[in-house]
């Protein structure tokens, strides 16, 4: 292995070229919203004169939204965290890491930097590496799935667990736009099984991004384990963002209704979009802030968003960051007019390019 961490590209192409943009269609997340107009208390004077135990605030109304199981959850400060630890557990208990493509790379990326066993392979292919591998073993994966943007069909991820996780390890599902789905009640993937492992965020949907927060649900075996790695770097949370996440819980209709104010109308101009482009070609994102949009110009991908940059200032992902050339990733969570005015960029980018 390199002396030095392999590069996490995905985030320091969004970093490096951030202050060059005009039309932002890299950020997966909705924006911070105005604490006040969500009507949540922000005085850290209230919560000390309360007496407020926030983890236990907050913990309890995750638990109760999710139906997680209180003893199940291990808090974190974001989706981030989550999977950096959740790849040492792997590590610590010596299990190879499987990663079906396309995925966010610090999926695949940050078990790689541990020395982690990490074997990557198409979706399509991934169970067929897995079979080939004797012994317990991990599987990571993002759902709703980054960057596609839909939920993995149920009856995949069923087959790989009844197959592959007879013997131990576990499988890992990253959460963190779960919410995306607009469902009445979340529809985790988490069940209090020892294999299954879920994380969560309140950085995307939510917006709560200046204040990190997040959790892990697994079994108590996992959970322990975690709490002994989780050490190396902190003990525990701050309580103050898990004050406010806390109450942003409650208010999960009006973010709900945010969302979709703002998704809803992007989606139907992206569509619009991607049928008088003959030149794209996607699987509609329903599931998710983003689709994963594939284009047959004899271009990198990396070449493909530099121009985007260069020529109209406009921020995308290139798709072979997340393990597939000839696509990028394409957020839709500007507010819709500013959305319009980044999509019409993106048309006169593209007329160059024919």
């Amino acid at each position: 292995m390199s002396q030095y961490p392999m590069e996490q590209k995905l985030i320091r192409w969004i970093e490096d070229h951030f202050s060059q943009t005009k039309h932002n269609l890299s950020s997966s997340g909705l924006e911070e919203p105005d604490f006040a107009e969500v009507g949540v208390n922000t005085s850290l004077e209230d919560m000390k004169k309360e007496k407020i135990d926030a983890r236990e605030f907050f913990r309890e109304k995750l638990c109760r939204l999710y139906g997680f199981p209180e003893e199940n959850v291990f808090l974190t400060t974001g989706g981030s965290e989550s999977i950096s630890l959740l790849s040492m557990a792997a590590k610590a208990k010596h299990l190879p890491v499987f990663v079906g493509l396309p995925e966010y790379e610090p999926i695949f990326n940050v078990p790689q930097n541990m020395e982690i066993e990490t074997i990557l392979a198409p979706f399509d292919r991934i169970e067929e590496k897995m079979s080939g591998k004797p012994g317990n073993k991990a599987f990571f994966f993002s759902n709703p799935n980054n960057p596609a943007g839909n939920l993995h069909d149920s009856e995949f991820i069923s087959g790989i667990r009844e197959r592959q996780f007879r013997n131990g390890g576990f499988m890992y599902a990253d959460e963190a736009f779960l919410e995306f789905t607009f469902r009445d009640k979340p529809e985790t993937f988490y069940e209090d099984s020892p294999e299954i492992v879920v994380n969560g965020s309140m950085t995307k949907f939510y917006g709560f991004s200046g204040l990190r927060v997040g959790w892990i649900v697994a079994s108590e075996e996992i959970v322990k384990m975690l709490r002994d790695l989780r050490n190396i770097t902190g003990i525990r949370n701050p309580e103050y963002p898990l004050w406010i996440a806390g109450q942003f819980l409650d208010k999960r209709n009006w973010f709900m209704k945010r969302g979709k104010d703002i998704l809803e109308p992007n989606l139907q101009y992206l569509k619009k979009f991607m049928k008088e482009h003959s030149n794209l070609h996607w699987e509609e994102p329903v599931n998710g802030s983003y689709g994963l949009v594939r284009y047959r110009y004899d271009m990198k991908a990396e070449d493909f968003c530099k121009g985007a940059l260069e020529k109209e200032k406009i921020l995308i992902c290139p798709g072979s960051y997340f393990g597939e050339e000839k696509s990028f990733r394409l957020c839709f969570t500007e507010e819709p007019e500013k959305f319009r005015e980044s999509m019409e960029a993106l048309d006169s980018y593209m007329k160059t390019l024919h």
